[in-house]
């Protein structure tokens, strides 16, 4: 571990900013936004949600309850914090049950759709072409906006909408736009603050909707421990082992996820799902379009093999002197009912999630900012053979378990497959969830 483990349990602020390799042209002209700037108002613990049409930029009027900004829907709402008699009226692609429930007054076949926001101008208040504003859908990354509002990233620096933190930006192969993708896998923290909004499970996706998945609980290492007992300090344990990367999780858990932040499992470059026979294309999936660096590099910190990554090195087994507690001051998470032994810690957090990008700092890449896209915990992605809930699912990376000198595992194109929601495994059989989280992306 670098550093001393004694900085777990000190306040960190965010130091991480917005990344841009290459941002994405204007839509509406060819012109190319400027580049990115810091925006430190932003919290990349917390989603960046807003469906409905308040302004959160705006001054004055009335507080809207709290039930419209909890991130579910809930009550009268007909989208997540938007619709019904109480909270803000939704924007366009949003659901609604009546032409009162939408901004732009237009309700149609459940969705708010407003003609104004499909005629390929910027016309009303929009700031890009059918975007932002109060009526239409938020802008995606690159385009132009006035306000954090506008974006679907709830984040406008210079007038064009740009990643939130915690996320890094990306051009897509070509240099066709941009959009945004996690820095690192998500944490304990990131999906704790997820578990406890209470999401319905009948909230899913069609193919995720009960009994497919009737929980959204990883199956194990979950919730954070707070040892291991040798870490005197209150909160420390905790705060390690709510940085290490979340586990155990299914892919419907991983999309849930992600919506529940604004966000998207990985999947397209332009969002949405990737063709299964196309995931491991640089135009096609965005997982591999950011690890390899626009399908440049076989690995994300280079073209030749370095065993740079957690793919198994550097834990320190009980026959060699190391051990639960041991490993974990060396950035491991420990064993034992914890089930967190051989994943390495992604980042020094505090106890409020906030944190430093340290550890493994060497497996960065493809786009500057981004790291852990190989070893550690292999990730999910929206790349599978059907649209049926049994279906495989591709995961991504390799993990901690593939092993020092797997090159091919560990690489960017490298992947194997899984059901959506693998059955629990037979008792004293390994559990094929243990070395599997995920990222989300922002398009």
């Amino acid at each position: 571990m670098r550093g001393s483990w004694r900085s777990l349990f000190v306040a960190i602020t965010f130091t991480t900013g917005v990344s841009a390799s290459a941002v994405a042209a204007c839509s509406g002209g060819g012109e190319r936004p400027p580049p990115a700037a810091e925006d430190p108002g932003r919290d990349a613990t917390v989603p960046i949600r807003s469906d409905s049409s308040s302004d959160p930029d705006a001054e004055g009027g009335a507080p809207a309850p709290e039930t419209c900004s909890n991130t579910i829907k809930d009550g009268a709402e007909t989208d997540v914090d938007c619709g019904g008699n109480v909270c803000g009226k939704c924007i366009d692609g949003k659901s609604c049950i009546a032409k009162t429930d939408c901004a732009g007054d237009a309700c149609l076949d459940g969705k708010c759709v407003t003609p104004n926001c499909t005629n390929n101008s910027t016309d009303g208040d929009e700031t890009d072409i059918d975007c932002g504003g109060g009526i239409c859908a938020k802008c995606t990354i690159g385009k132009r906006c006035s306000k954090h509002s506008d974006c679907v990233s709830n984040s406008c620096a210079g007038n064009f909408c740009r990643c939130p933190k915690g996320m890094v930006e990306t051009s897509r192969a070509g240099g066709n736009g941009a959009y945004c993708i996690d820095e690192i896998e998500v944490t304990k923290f990131q999906y704790d603050r997820f578990i406890t909004a209470n999401v319905s499970k009948d909230d899913q996706i069609a193919v995720c909707k009960p009994p497919v998945n009737e929980l959204f609980q990883p199956r194990g290492a979950f919730p954070a421990a707070d040892g291991p007992p040798d870490f005197a300090q209150p909160g420390v344990g905790k705060a390690f082992n709510n940085s290490l990367p979340v586990h155990y999780v299914d892919w419907c858990d991983a999309y849930a996820y992600c919506k529940w932040a604004n966000k998207q499992l990985c999947g397209s470059v332009t969002g949405g799902a990737v063709a299964f026979d196309k995931a491991d294309h640089a135009d096609a999936g965005a997982w591999y379009n950011a690890c390899s660096a626009q399908g440049a590099k076989p690995w994300p910190f280079g073209t030749i093999w370095e065993t740079r990554c957690n793919g198994g090195q550097g834990l320190l087994l009980p026959e060699d002197g190391g051990g639960p507690i041991a490993s974990q001051r060396n950035g491991y998470g420990f064993g034992g009912s914890n089930q967190d032994r051989g994943i390495h810690q992604s980042v020094n957090g505090d106890t409020n999630g906030n944190y430093n990008i340290i550890y493994f700092a060497q497996c960065a890449g493809g786009v500057s900012g981004l790291y852990h896209m190989t070893g550690n915990v292999a990730e999910w992605e929206d790349s599978c053979d059907s649209n049926e809930p049994n279906a495989n699912c591709r995961v991504r990376g390799g993990s901690y378990t593939s092993g020092i000198d797997n090159e091919e595992a560990l690489s960017c194109a490298g992947m194997r497959t899984l059901p959506r929601v693998p059955p629990p495994p037979a008792p004293g059989d390994p559990d094929p969830l243990a070395d599997i989280g995920f990222r989300c992306c922002l398009y």
